[in-house]
């Protein structure tokens, strides 16, 4: 028999209405003779119900107990789906990390997965039964409880696919696969009948959030066969290999929510602040050439604090005179399959001259990356420029499903 895990996202779970839906494609799943494991996150927004109650009683930001609190949305969410397939007459029983053997390392809030123990994942399996696993969480070798950060069920579910030898590992979401750019941005949009490994990274670094990007690289450390699928449709989705061939261009990413971090300091050393940015989740860095004592670094509105935080706790060591933020950016990223593709167009980006706005900044987010960060107002509209530019001319050449 050959063995299936599906992971199902909070918006796919939102009420009991659509876990109900979601019981019935399992059970259809299970009717064609397959072994189902089957990972959910947090019902709809949940988590962030979570921690906004966290909010509410305390200004602490305890990893331990943060981590106890917003493992319970995948709990329920876990629960609920056993019960609902029990209701169909499904066999099905309902596992914490812990109970499912997820092993992660000690770190609360952003653990990564160290093991997996299947012995009984497979008993269950053996009788019959789905398997419904909590995502987004497991525990360390101490004992402590530790999620593995936004996104982490979508690691979750690759990791046991992996540890499974499972024949394939379906990442159910709220479209229908992953397209040349967000469909809700840019209306022409394709989506993409197959992809292969390398590009679905990218795209998943650079803000594509269709899966997040540990669960891609896991997938293609162990040769997970990965399929992103809708939960709602019977499309086919796009299927994840290894040497899918995608012309030169995979896509495009729009980000907002971005805030620009100017560092000032005539002996800063840039090259350990660019590896203390890496760590506080930075999207990209820029030299300001005709200002050698100045450097520029996009991040994520949500990191911005912490950012800060560190930078003002290391000024000194690091050499920063002045730090200066600017709020409301957007980033585009043009994702090229590989760095030499990335060069080869170097030259006609730089003739096409499709930027008109003045406030447009360079950003260096990826190797095989070409990234600008403008005003948050514009953002949509560059990312459309872009697109036209760049991708609707050469739709003919990728692997899409119209």
């Amino acid at each position: 028999m050959a063995i299936i895990v599906q992971k199902y996202g909070g918006t796919s779970l939102q009420t009991t209405e659509r876990i109900r839906q979601a019981a019935n494609r399992i059970i259809g799943e299970r009717e064609k003779g397959n072994q189902m494991v089957v990972v959910v996150s947090a019902m709809g927004d949940s988590t962030n119900h979570l921690e906004q109650l966290s909010r509410e009683v305390s200004s602490c930001t305890n990893g331990r107990e943060k981590d106890l609190l917003l493992s319970t949305g995948e709990q329920v969410s876990c629960a609920l789906m056993a019960l609902a397939l029990q209701e169909k007459g499904q066999a099905a029983i309902a596992m914490t990390g812990e109970q499912a053997g997820i092993e992660v390392e000690y770190l609360h809030g952003n653990a990564k997965v160290t093991a997996i123990h299947t012995k009984c994942m497979k008993k269950e399996l053996q009788k019959g039964k789905v398997v419904i696993v909590a995502g987004f969480q497991g525990v360390a070798a101490n004992g402590e409880l530790c999620t593995l950060g936004r996104g982490g069920s979508d690691t979750t579910a690759a990791a046991l696919a992996a540890a499974l030898k499972a024949d394939r590992c379906d990442i159910c979401t709220d479209v229908d696969g992953v397209y040349t750019a967000d469909p809700r941005v840019i209306l022409n949009a394709a989506i993409y009948s197959y992809m292969d490994y390398d590009s679905l990274l990218t795209m998943a670094e650079m803000g594509a959030g269709v899966i997040h990007p540990r669960a891609v690289a896991h997938a293609k450390e162990y040769q997970v066969p990965l399929v992103i699928r809708s939960s709602f449709s019977e499309h086919e989705g796009t299927w994840i290999s290894k040497d899918t061939s995608i012309s030169s261009v995979a896509g495009v990413t729009y980000q907002k929510n971005l805030c620009h971090v100017r560092l000032f300091g005539r002996r800063m050393k840039k090259e350990k602040i660019l590896r203390r940015m890496k760590d506080s989740g930075v999207i990209g860095t820029k030299d300001v050439h005709a200002h050698l004592d100045e450097l520029l670094a996009v991040v994520k509105k949500d990191d911005l604090d912490q950012t800060i935080s560190m930078l003002d706790s290391y000024k000194d060591q690091l050499g920063v005179q002045t730090i200066q933020t600017e709020i409301q950016k957007a980033a585009i990223h043009l994702i090229f399959v590989n760095e030499e593709e990335k060069r080869k167009q170097t030259a006609l980006m730089n003739e096409k001259k499709f930027m008109p706005l003045e406030d447009v900044h360079s950003i260096d987010s990826h190797p095989a990356v070409w990234s600008v960060s403008v005003q948050e107002e514009y953002g949509s509209d560059m990312a459309r420029r872009v697109y036209d530019v760049f991708m609707t001319e050469n739709h003919h050449k990728f692997p899409l499903a119209y």
